[in-house]
């Protein structure tokens, strides 16, 4: 009888798994990371204000004891693995508001319209609405979402 009910909770085990989690093994035994921080979809952010996302996004790395590597720019076959986050404008219903994208890109190629692809193998989003011409909640946001990478990071390499 306790083999049986096993067997009926294996199958229901296997389905509370979120796709995030499958996901997250694919992070498994990367040992250092590159950092890419893309703002020029949200053109109202400012030079200082980017200077502070890029602070955000490398110390909470440092922090948790994550191996960082410098950017190349003109090598981007270079950078893998690379953690890119991007923050660009979005339309919501209340007005302005900034979306705040985390993928990590691995050594996974894909071939895409006879193009050689650096696959995304983990991804996360965050969206924000900033008072006006506030950054503090999208740095907030930022934060929480690094907080959570890392976490997840942090999991996966022990």
């Amino acid at each position: 009888m306790r083999v049986f009910s096993l067997l009926l909770l294996l199958p229901i085990a296997l389905l509370a798994q979120t796709p995030d989690d499958a996901r997250a093994t694919l992070l498994k035994g990367i040992n250092h990371i590159y950092i890419n921080v893309d703002t020029s979809l949200a053109p109202k952010i400012t030079s200082s204000e980017r200077l502070d996302i890029n602070d955000i996004v490398e110390l909470s790395l440092r922090r948790a004891d994550i191996a960082l590597r410098p950017y190349v720019v003109n090598a981007p076959e270079s950078n893998v693995p690379l953690l890119e986050v991007s923050i660009k404008n979005a339309q919501s219903r209340g007005g302005d508001s900034y979306e705040i994208n985390l993928r990590v890109h691995d050594y996974v190629t894909i071939d895409r319209n006879k193009e050689r692809t650096i696959a995304t193998i983990f991804e996360m989003s965050r969206e924000t609405i900033p008072s006006a011409g506030d950054t503090g909640a999208l740095k907030l946001k930022l934060r929480d979402l690094m907080a959570d990478f890392v976490s997840v990071f942090s999991k996966q390499n022990p």
